[in-house]
């Protein structure tokens, strides 16, 4: 009898090992094809997210921009061009150079009347002034000899630009210390622009030297030898 129950209690045990042996083969399974499941949707979804991100740059080239955001249109180009041209450029301190005149030249032939500085002046230059050339000595000098050059052309500072009117005799003055001293052309001749220039005068007189580029001619410069009369 105790043989017999022996006999059953190792079946019902062996009959539940094999049915848990058996329940833990088909859980297994089970869990291995919902692993596979769960792999398989996060590799799909990572897939998508791949193919979201591959196509982002389209999607900024299409962007619009919010209604809020002002962008100007410029429909016509010319509108650029007149906004350039309308802007006015900052002017240059102006210098009062008049203050620091000691005399003036005065041609009235060509409607010329430019102050002078003194000669060791910083405004003694021709890029600001007609400019006095050493070694000049002022008409108050007996038999001295003062040189003023000035450019000629269109510039701003080409005061000298009408010269080439000039004939012999035309009438030159030169104001200094309250006195008008008055000159006339007797001679006017070319010479060389190599740095020197050649005065042709007569030493026995007090005489007005001028000296500027020839017209239509980058190779030399006019002078002009005006004799006090």
């Amino acid at each position: 009898m105790d043989n017999l129950v022996s006999k059953r209690k190792i079946k019902v045990t062996l009959g539940v090992l094999i049915t848990f042996i058996g329940l833990c083969i088909i859980s297994s399974t089970y869990f291995k094809e919902k692993k596979f499941e769960v792999f398989d949707e996060m590799n799909e979804l990572y897939y998508e997210q791949i193919v979201e991100l591959a196509n982002i740059p389209e999607e900024i080239d299409t962007l619009e921009l919010p209604e809020e955001i002002d962008t100007p249109v410029i429909e016509d180009p010319e509108e650029i061009i007149e906004a350039v041209e309308t802007v006015v450029p900052v002017p240059a301190p102006v210098i009062d150079y008049s203050k620091y005149y000691i005399g003036y030249l005065s041609i009235p032939k060509i409607n010329l009347k430019k102050g002078f500085t003194e000669i060791n002046s910083k405004y003694n230059n021709v890029n600001r002034n007609i400019e006095i050339i050493k070694p000049s000595k002022y008409p108050d000098v007996s038999k001295s000899n003062l040189i003023i050059a000035s450019h000629s052309g269109s510039s701003s500072v080409s005061f000298f630009k009408d010269l080439y009117k000039l004939k012999l005799e035309d009438d030159v003055f030169i104001t200094y210390n309250g006195t008008e001293y008055k000159y006339k052309i007797k001679n006017i001749y070319t010479d060389l622009k190599d740095g020197d220039v050649v005065i042709k005068r007569n030493k026995d007189i007090t005489t007005l030297t001028l000296i500027t580029c020839t017209k239509g001619d980058k190779n030399t410069q006019t002078i002009y030898i005006c004799e006090l009369v």
